[in-house]
């Protein structure tokens, strides 16, 4: 077998090639290595190159090639084209970059926009933690070049690359983390796609960041947010997402919860078409988790019109709120809907980072602390007297809507096998 790699001043010219060839699976050294070197133009775009390399295979006698896609940093080689410990004086475009990840040596050290982008656009089994890192350092240099790329997968959605949605997604993750203005009317774009446009683009952060994105850039204007709600040619459940964003707005305190209490009564009335769908799902969702009791009584009229998912009970929710200590299940909500602040976070249980080739979503663990916190406050009245608080309704051993899902996802239920 012969391993093909090339090696270019930036990663989008290759002007050497290293052949290695290999006469048994795990050998640790080739038995032959072949290089060569073009100046100006690509390497593996050369004819005469072609022939030299099927002459050298055919020399050696190999049965089987594996050529690498990317460029695996300089062509010029440390100790022997210059000085061990320095930067190569001719590529200056792996200068702090590690030439076999792509991550940088050090992510104070400041980096371009290409460094950045390059690294974020490359297949990865381990999370660039290092690059993440930098890149927060230069958000000066990057968010023109994260919203270019959010403009450039919109205007491919149908044909985007792998590497093109790693770069969509690393940068609607960061233009969310720096709440950048310009990147709202994007997110709507984004979410207003027809079909599956959306999850073509990003997949399931879609659903797992949709309600907190759309909350991070709005800057408090929710005309758009509510065009996306009404807007039936989009997918239903990137408008449940935009209902869902108002219940995280009111959980971050940057708009009422009566305000959208209000606003989910009107949805319910009259604003939604009278049909069956996860917008309805989403209202009522959203609705439990802000403590908009006043909704129930019209979703229940949704409900007796079919209109909603026939495994939610209305009946049983407003049971749950009324046993609960006021404010106890929008302290939940609040729990586990933060501030998008952490790009290494939010991305971590992206299915390429585990070793098993499945989702390693962290899980959620804001229910124990919240209900820790909850007891050790009882505990405290005990030792004072009486409670002068109503003791928190214990769950069933059917899981609630917010607990986490007992299949081990790591969602909440309402959103995993509650749906």
């Amino acid at each position: 077998m012969a391993t093909l790699i090339v090696y270019g001043p930036d990663n989008r010219t290759a002007t050497k090639l290293v052949a290695s060839v290999f006469d048994r699976p795990g050998q640790a050294e080739p038995v032959a290595v072949e290089k060569w070197l073009m100046q100006g133009g690509d390497i593996r775009q050369d004819p005469g190159m072609k022939e030299a390399l099927q002459g050298f295979l055919k020399r050696h006698r190999v049965v089987k090639s594996l050529a690498h896609d990317v460029i695996f940093g300089c062509p010029h080689e440390e100790g022997i084209d210059y000085p061990e410990g320095e930067v190569c004086p001719h590529c200056l475009f792996w200068a702090n970059l590690d030439r076999h990840t792509l991550e940088p040596k050090s992510p104070e050290v400041s980096l371009t926009a290409e460094q950045i982008l390059t690294c974020l656009s490359r297949e990865r089994t381990e999370q660039p933690l290092v690059t993440l890192a930098a890149t927060d350092r230069h958000r000066d240099i990057m968010v023109e070049p994260f919203l270019q790329a959010v403009e450039i997968g919109l205007a491919r959605a149908a044909a985007v690359t792998p590497e093109e949605a790693d770069l969509f997604t690393y940068g609607v993750a960061f233009l969310a983390k720096w709440r950048e203005p310009r990147a709202y009317p994007l997110f709507i774009r984004w979410l207003s796609l027809p079909g599956q446009g959306a999850f073509e683009i990003g997949g399931d952060t879609v659903t797992e960041w949709g309600p907190r994105l759309l909350a991070s850039v709005c800057g408090g204007d929710l005309g758009p947010i509510k065009q996306l709600i009404l807007n039936r040619e989009a997918d239903e459940f990137c408008r449940s997402m935009a209902v869902e964003s108002l219940a995280v707005l009111a959980a971050w305190g940057e708009i009422s919860r009566e305000e959208v209490a209000d606003y989910y009564l009107w949805l319910v009335r009259e604003g939604l078409e009278r049909e069956p769908g996860a917008v309805w799902d989403g209202v009522f969702n959203s609705s439990h988790s802000i403590e908009a009791a006043q909704v129930f009584a019209e979703l229940e009229r949704a409900e007796a019109d079919e209109l909603v998912d026939p495994t939610m009970d209305f009946a049983e929710a407003l049971e749950e709120m009324k046993k609960s200590r006021p404010g106890w299940e929008f302290g939940l909500y609040q729990d586990g809907n933060p501030r998008f602040d952490d790009v290494a976070k939010e991305t971590s249980w992206w299915a390429c980072f585990s070793k098993s080739g499945f989702e390693s979503r962290p899980k959620d663990d804001y229910w124990d602390k919240a209900w820790a916190a909850e007891l050790a406050k009882l505990a405290k009245h005990e030792e004072a007297g009486p409670p002068v608080i109503s003791v928190p309704y214990v769950a069933s051993a059917k899981p609630g809507r917010n607990d986490p899902c007992s299949c081990g996802s790591g969602k909440k239920y309402k959103k995993c096998c509650g749906k």
